[in-house]
């Protein structure tokens, strides 16, 4: 597995949790039984992640702030619940149902997200698409599992309680081990809203596993997901001319990177409210603190040199500004510099996920696409000289 990718081609999950260890999580709200789930999961110390749908999440901050404050994880589900390979191949913008729901978790969710797909459907090609963005550079998976939520087809058959807690028993009892998937609401079948018993049978369900000798972790204590935690945000940073931004002998950033060098990896700090700070392969952050806005790598704290606004280009391309409101560019010496007054001067970073982004050649539509959109600055920088 590499893990140096923030999405990763195949599905995380508990295997390598120990016998008897069990990891609680619920999908699909938050809805009008999230909260008493998670109170009588708080009463019996166990910490499980909810991960919620942004299309109710946005009516919900109150119940995010409750799952917050009891402790539970709050991890991203997408905004509207589509099938991502699905919704990709129709040309859906996966991106953008991941960050529209970050929007409203963030407050909660802390500096990792953890992502589960709808479904648990998935593919390499929405790991690439999605690894494309420096915005989802904190997030971790997809988060999938080994005890099926089959708990919302008992729901929409009336079939009794009981009968989900001995399916849910015998499965967890075949695995020994591993992640269980329960639904605090259900995303895409209205009816079975109302119908939901899941605090009923997580009320027949804890006792009897805690009287076989199961024990309860949150997500983020599970082996392979800390392992992917530690590793996830590693990219690359590379100019219009394709060189990598790199640190030179004094520690400078300077546009002169090659390819496979580890001099070019970066890391990279949400602050909130669009701006980062980032850490160079030295381990220390990006400043303007230096002469003549020149930016170096030399702080160990993140202060207001060490921050910058991210402005988001397209889905791989992004600017800097320094909070002196200038734009990052490049001079002529290859040297980055915080000294572009206007944002036509400033230099247009590509963001390349570490080991992960996949050089894709272009179409003739899109280079005619791409010349087209070089004459008409052409023209406007003219104009302006006018």
């Amino acid at each position: 597995m590499n893990t140096s990718t923030l999405y990763y081609s195949k599905a995380l999950n508990g295997s390598d949790l120990p016998a008897k260890t069990l990891c609680l999580t619920f999908d699909d709200g938050p809805g009008q039984h999230t909260l008493s789930i998670a109170r009588f999961l708080f009463e019996h110390h166990i910490r499980a992640t909810f991960f919620v749908v942004g299309k109710y999440a946005f009516h919900h901050p109150e119940i995010l702030a409750e799952l917050k404050a009891m402790n539970h994880i709050i991890g991203n589900h997408t905004y509207d619940h589509p099938d991502m390979p699905v919704y990709l191949s129709v040309d859906g913008d996966v991106i953008d149902q991941v960050l529209r729901t970050d929007v409203l978790i963030k407050p909660y969710a802390g500096q990792e997200v953890y992502f589960r797909p709808p479904y648990g459907k998935w593919s390499k090609e929405v790991a690439e698409e999605l690894n494309k963005s420096m915005l989802t550079a904190n997030h971790i998976g997809p988060i999938h599992w080994e005890v099926a939520g089959i708990d919302c087809y008992y729901w929409y058959n009336n079939w009794p309680v009981a009968d989900a807690a001995k399916r849910y028993l015998d499965d967890i009892e075949q695995n020994g081990h591993g992640i269980v998937v329960m639904h605090d609401d259900v995303s895409d079948m209205d009816v079975v809203k109302a119908k939901n018993q899941t605090l009923q049978l997580l009320q027949l369900l804890i006792p009897q596993l805690l009287e076989f000798g199961y024990q309860f972790v949150g997500l983020d204590e599970i082996p392979s997901i800390k392992e992917a935690s530690a590793q996830k945000d590693q990219f690359t940073l590379r100019d219009r001319k394709g060189k990598f931004l790199c640190l030179n002998n004094q520690n400078q950033l300077i546009a002169n990177g090659k390819p496979d060098n580890l001099q070019n990896i970066l890391q990279f700090q949400d602050l909130g409210y669009g701006k980062i700070a980032i850490k160079a392969s030295n381990q220390l952050y990006w400043s303007t603190a230096g002469e003549a806005g020149f930016l170096s790598a030399k702080s160990t704290e993140i202060a207001a040199e060490e921050t910058f606004d991210l402005i988001t280009v397209n889905k791989n391309k992004l600017m800097l500004r320094a909070t002196n409101g200038n734009y990052l560019t490049i001079e002529k010496n290859g040297i980055v510099s915080s000294s572009a007054q206007y944002m036509r001067q400033a230099a247009v970073f590509r963001y390349v996920n570490h080991n992960s982004f996949v050089e894709s050649k272009l179409t003739l539509q899109q280079r005619f696409k791409l010349l087209k959109k070089k004459l008409l600055f052409i023209k406007s920088k003219l104009q302006q000289k006018l």
